[in-house]
């Protein structure tokens, strides 16, 4: 609805495609004004202003006090720091990804966390016939993987309730779905700094997760192991000492394979 008019899907598709080219613009000319917007766009002045306004308010665009112009807002630089992120983790950790899937003989992924999913950002698929596929791109619920639970155990327990759903959704048989359960395998998970998903995120599949911090501690992504439950069973993940995570950075902070992920042992 725009000034008290509801719009169609074309004129509201239009309205969503011209504040993405002022927000490109903004990001081209570092500092964007009303009339320079409806200028270079081809709409008018009062146009071109409500969409600042509106991108504004949302902050994608901010405008200070003293201000001339437009300028990227704290919810576009948070966008475009989250992406560069994922794409140096992904850089860095892709050597890991292929020596741990060579030395294992099993798939390894790497995931990162979305609020209540986690998304796969990259991966190394063994060479079994049966094997653990990796669509780039997928997202699932984070508390039913190995990845999503490694992650979520290192944040905030009132954040991880205020992120995730009240109902948690299911994705198979074993997945957690009562909230005493997932808080109670988050503390375990806390205790041990290594994640099990046995059977929760798919059928016959178990996986082992471990995240992966930064220099100061904080999360940056999670690697995970996946392979069928007949290859990576329950008894093939005993505790660890320690944050497993942090043996996946060198002193120099970046991202290395890990000598040994915990409870799982390369091939003889």
């Amino acid at each position: 609805m725009v000034d008290g008019k509801h719009l169609s899907a074309t004129e509201a598709l239009a309205s969503v495609t011209k504040a993405l080219d002022v927000l490109v613009l903004a990001y081209d000319r570092g500092e964007i004004g009303v009339t320079e917007t409806a200028r270079e766009l081809g709409i008018s002045r009062s146009t071109a202003h409500r969409i600042l306004v509106t991108l504004q308010r949302t902050g994608f665009l901010r405008h200070d006090p003293g201000q001339h112009g437009y300028s990227a807002g704290p919810q576009l630089v948070r966008m475009g720091l989250a992406a560069i992120a994922q794409l140096d983790v992904r850089r860095q950790a892709r050597r890991p990804l292929e020596e741990l899937s060579e030395k294992l003989q099993e798939t390894v992924c790497l995931y990162s966390l979305d609020a209540a999913v986690v998304r796969l950002l990259d991966g190394v698929e063994c060479r079994h016939v049966l094997r653990v596929s990796v669509p780039l791109g997928q997202e699932l619920p984070a508390h039913v993987t190995a990845a999503g639970k490694a992650l979520l155990a290192l944040r905030d327990p009132a954040d991880v309730r205020a992120e995730l759903p009240a109902a948690l959704p299911a994705t198979a048989a074993g997945s957690i779905t009562e909230w005493p359960l997932l808080e109670l395998e988050l503390e375990e998970v806390r205790a041990r700094g290594w994640a099990a998903d046995l059977e929760e995120s798919a059928h016959d599949l178990h996986g082992v997760g471990v995240a992966i911090r930064n220099r100061i501690g904080e999360p940056l992504a999670a690697i995970s192991v996946y392979a069928p439950a007949v290859r990576l069973r329950e008894q093939d993940m005993p505790a660890c000492r320690g944050p497993a995570g942090d043996r996946h950075r060198d002193r120099q902070g970046r991202v290395t394979a890990g000598a040994e992920v915990p409870g799982l042992k390369a091939p003889t």
